[in-house]
């Protein structure tokens, strides 16, 4: 008699949910911080309208997470929360009139559909197909300070949480297990990559990712087969349109190189 093997798939959504509350649990009783702002896999439930803003719900973001052939996550410092309470990364909607927002739809936009054969440019989509899109694609997002913050911290302060909470890091981002982590934290004072975050994941999380190009952009770990994006702050004071075409063109270098990157993920 042949059994038939059940076939269990990840909970990522539910293993993410854990280690926040553990972490949360770890902020409060331990630093007295209360302010603490949840992130992981973006909500794709109904959107739900109030007064000023509108919101996600959690949804089927486990099934499209599981299913997607590329993961993205973008990796970023600490929630800009300006002195009021911290929300749920996961909920956001965001808009295109915000520096961080748009940057962040439109690098996702160019990473989400360049290829070895096709360069998608800065004016090849309009604000409506980086919205939607947004709305839609398997995106992830962490802070790997779950304080919430202000406008900006420093390096030095940076580096405090991500030692203070490595562990809580790590077992996220090895979690979510996505394909190209996108490093939002470039900065000329910091050794080796410039970023951090970068090397935090080459330090911390056991990843190889090693530089590809002179221009900075793209290191890959050619093993696990996953992509890590050196790319500055998305509310970097710098040109949207300059900061895309450099990003898009070396994950287009990359992916020449490597034509396979884009196709192999869960067939």
């Amino acid at each position: 008699i042949i059994m038939k093997q059940e076939i269990i798939k990840k909970d990522f959504v539910k293993e993410n949910q854990e280690i926040l509350a553990r972490w949360k649990q770890s902020n409060e009783t331990r630093y007295e911080e209360t302010n603490f702002a949840p992130d992981g896999i973006m909500f794709r439930g109904e959107i739900v309208d109030y007064e000023s803003w509108r919101e996600r719900e959690s949804g089927s973001e486990n099934e499209i997470w599981t299913n997607a052939p590329l993961r993205i996550l973008f990796l970023t410092k600490d929630q800009n929360a300006g002195g009021e309470d911290a929300w749920d990364v996961r909920g956001e909607i965001g808009t295109l009139s915000y520096a961080f927002y748009r940057n962040l739809f439109y690098q996702l936009y160019g990473l989400a559909n360049t290829t070895a054969k096709d360069t998608i440019g800065y004016d090849d989509f309009c604000n409506e197909d980086a919205e939607e899109l947004y709305m839609t694609f398997p995106l992830a997002r962490i802070n790997v300070k779950k304080e919430a913050g202000s406008s900006s911290i420093s390096n030095y302060a940076l580096e405090y949480y991500l030692n203070r909470d490595q562990n809580f890091i790590k077992e996220q981002v090895t979690n979510l297990d996505a394909d190209i982590i996108v490093c939002c934290g470039y900065s000329e004072s910091v050794k080796d990559s410039g970023n951090l975050l970068l090397n935090f994941l080459n330090e911390k999380c056991g990843y190889n990712f090693v530089k590809q190009a002179e221009d900075n952009w793209i290191y890959f770990d050619e093993t696990r087969n996953k992509l890590a994006i050196n790319n500055w702050h998305l509310s970097v004071r710098s040109s949207s349109e300059s900061i895309y075409n450099e990003m898009i063109t070396a994950y287009k270098n990359f992916l020449i190189q490597y034509p396979d990157f884009t196709n192999s993920h869960r067939k």
